[in-house]
């Protein structure tokens, strides 16, 4: 554009010197020299043609400047609304130019951006980074970037920005040019991505000590089972008396507390055999109370919040004591010398939002279940791993570390979520919110007591791969009076099933077995003797077994559910 200006300035000169020639000799005729008509006439054409040439070429450069001035136009525009910063900044990082862009970064406009500094806009902790930046780019006359954190006068939601920097020197070596990209959005991505990584990671660790905690809580339920069995039966069957009766109550004993370490396993792998029933939340709370007073005494007061119309939820109510119990211990051992525990309930929606934040929770309806004490609270440390098994801030001799992770299995368990909030020095909260339940509680479950069994004398068959559990079950058995056949496989039942001629009453079965489960094994012994009764029972929780299994299995915790010691002949 500029070289086409000038040629057109140097024709327009070219045909000034012409047109003055022209007027030269007009006047030389003027004075007496004679001009011939054709000399006459050619020179009043020449001068139209030269007068159409410079209106024509003057159309041309009003079009030229119009042009520029057009893209200088758009230049500003794109220079302005940039979707990043451009400034131009002096070795002290003073702002020598400014976009519109890089106004409303900084949060003021740019007749008061120009002769400021840069460095005054950048959070204290990361000046140092930007002034090695200029240090770089003037020192050693190469491009850098850097990232820093804006802090500008702006609306305050939006005055702090995470920006990108690149700065490249000019030719001159005293400016630079500086390119500001704001990545507040992408470093919040960021952060939520490795937040959502970070509780998956968590959820899968958990899921998979849960998976080990259920498969070593089975078998040592079983071994348990045995232990019990024969301590109930030998206290049954003889007479012992002093020490030798004391000892046997306190093996006893420490079976039962054994148990319940494998209860508290349980209920942190989600499977533990519950009876959930649709319940009102206050009512089941109130119930406990009284505990609660008791094991606070009188330094600690215990406040509860009861909901308005509170929505049920469907739960086992053993579980809302498990709970509110072993948080309870947590508080009262947080609270040094007097304080309060406080209990709160309430309705409440999960909106999309909040699912976003805490991925365990779906959209809905929820009651949510406060609890919150005023003791001495954790660090961000501690707080993180509260919910793992066996981790406990407490002695050897005072806790196991499986409280809160049976609460975190037992509110998991019931589709629900528990999150924990604390402050060192500030007390603790636990915030559980379990889903809202429309159904209605036609019935409660059976339950009964297994008191005056009967004995009689048809034959039954125990099929379990466990021999201590079968050959208790078959003394138990016997010692009602019974026949008993008993086998450690399905395949050995089979068998013995072809060879006995006799009528067998009764099949009782372990539902899961290596190769053919009880089952499996019911139904071909029905084929076989279509008379034939038969009882599932596993130690395994109905949510293991498989859809078409469930229906059938009676999950059974203790072989004292079946036998009780007080019925034993």
């Amino acid at each position: 554009m500029m070289k086409k200006n000038k040629v057109i300035a140097d024709d327009l000169s070219a045909l000034r010197q012409r047109a003055e020639e022209r007027i030269r000799k007009s006047e030389l005729k003027s004075k007496g020299v004679s001009l011939t008509p054709d000399e006459m006439h050619r020179i009043i054409h020449e001068l139209s043609v030269h007068q159409i040439e410079l209106e024509m070429q003057q159309e041309e450069l009003l079009q030229s400047r119009e042009d520029l001035e057009k893209g200088l136009e758009r230049y500003t525009e794109l220079y302005d609304f940039a979707p990043v910063g451009y400034l131009t900044l002096a070795r002290d990082s003073t702002i020598l130019e400014v976009n519109l862009t890089a106004t409303k970064m900084l949060g003021l406009e740019r007749s008061l951006l120009k002769g400021a500094r840069l460095a005054l806009f950048i959070a204290p902790e990361e000046s140092k980074v930007f002034h090695a930046l200029l240090e770089r780019v003037f020192s050693h006359q190469e491009s850098g970037d850097c990232e820093v954190l804006l802090v500008g006068e702006g609306d305050p939601s939006t005055s702090q920005r995470i920006v990108h920097i690149n700065a490249v020197v000019h030719d001159d070596g005293q400016s630079c040019w500086t390119v500001l990209s704001d990545i507040t959005r992408q470093k919040l991505i960021e952060r939520e991505n490795a937040a959502l990584q970070a509780t998956l990671l968590q959820a899968q660790k958990m899921e998979s000590i849960g998976r080990l905690a259920g498969g070593v809580a089975h078998e040592l339920n079983n071994m348990l089972q045995v232990m019990l069995g024969n301590i109930d039966f030998v206290v049954a069957t003889e007479e012992f008396g002093g020490k030798s009766k004391l000892v046997l109550a306190e093996l006893r004993n420490s079976v039962n507390k054994s148990a319940g370490i494998i209860r508290q396993l349980l209920a942190f792998a989600r499977k533990q055999v519950i009876k959930p029933i649709v319940l009102d939340l206050n009512v089941t709370i109130e119930h406990i109370l009284k505990i609660l007073e008791h094991m606070f005494g009188e330094q600690i007061r215990l406040i509860f919040t009861p909901g308005d119309n509170l929505w049920r939820v469907k739960m086992d109510p053993a579980q809302i004591d498990q709970i509110v119990t072993n948080l309870a211990l947590n508080a009262r051992d947080a609270i040094k010398d007097a304080g309060a525990f406080f209990i709160t309930t309430h309705n409440i929606l999960v909106d999309a939002a909040f699912c976003e934040c805490h991925p365990e929770l779906v959209l809905g309806d929820y009651v949510l279940l406060e609890v919150r004490d005023d003791g001495c609270g954790m660090d961000k440390e501690t707080l993180n791993s509260i919910f793992e098994p066996f981790f406990t801030t407490k002695s050897m001799t005072e806790g196991t570390g499986l409280g809160l992770a049976m609460v975190y299995g037992i509110v998991r368990q019931n589709r629900g979520a528990i999150l924990p909030y604390s402050t060192k020095g500030k007390g603790t909260t636990f915030e559980i919110y379990l889903p809202r339940s429309i159904e209605h509680n036609l019935s409660s479950l059976l339950s009964g007591s297994a008191e005056n069994v009967p004995g009689g004398n048809e034959t039954i068959m125990v099929v379990d791969d466990e021999r201590a559990l079968r050959d208790l079950m078959t003394f138990f058995l016997k010692s009602f009076g019974y026949n008993v056949l008993n086998a450690g496989s399905a395949e050995e039942a089979l068998s013995l099933s072809d060879a006995f001629s006799d009528t067998i009453e009764l099949l009782v079965t372990d539902m899961v077995m290596p190769g053919m489960n009880g089952r499996e094994l019911s139904e071909q012994m029905t084929r076989r003797r279509p008379a034939l009764k038969t009882l599932l029972v596993s130690g395994y929780s109905p949510d293991f077994l498989s859809v078409r299994e469930r229906p059938e299995a009676l999950p059974c915790r203790s072989l004292a559910s079946l036998f009780p010691v007080s019925s034993l002949p």
